[in-house]
């Protein structure tokens, strides 16, 4: 668990380090004193260097944030586990478990509703 934790961790940096590198090839592209002149001599690869960073930007956060609200969603079912077991002894279905659990977090009906729901359905069949 440490080492994910230290992976991610060394991910949002290097995405912070893309980010201001991007930002600073928009306010600087064709600069003459450019730190990209390290790199690249040309000042005319500036702009495909900052769209390079800011895809590479855009690809690395959508890796960070695949699937952070499974895991939490996941994580809070595993903590009520006992009181799902007792609901389920007690002859409580799924799809109810399902409701008084996202009534207790706040989701109101819509989209978001119907999301969480199936959801939490899916992980309430896997417990």
């Amino acid at each position: 668990m440490v080492h994910k934790s230290a992976l991610r961790l060394a991910l949002f940096v290097l995405v912070i380090l893309l980010l201001l590198l991007t930002f600073y090839g928009i306010f600087n592209a064709g600069n003459p004193n450019s730190i990209f002149r390290l790199v690249v001599k040309d000042p005319g690869y500036d702009v495909t260097i900052t769209v390079a960073l800011a895809v590479v930007s855009f690809a690395l956060i959508m890796v960070l944030t695949a699937g952070g609200g499974q895991s939490r969603l996941r994580a809070l079912l595993e903590v009520n586990r006992d009181h799902i077991e007792s609901l389920r002894r007690k002859g409580k279905s799924d799809a109810f478990i399902a409701e008084s659990f996202l009534s207790e977090l706040g989701v109101k009906s819509g989209i978001l509703y119907r999301l969480a729901r199936r959801r939490v359905l899916r992980y309430l069949s896997k417990l």
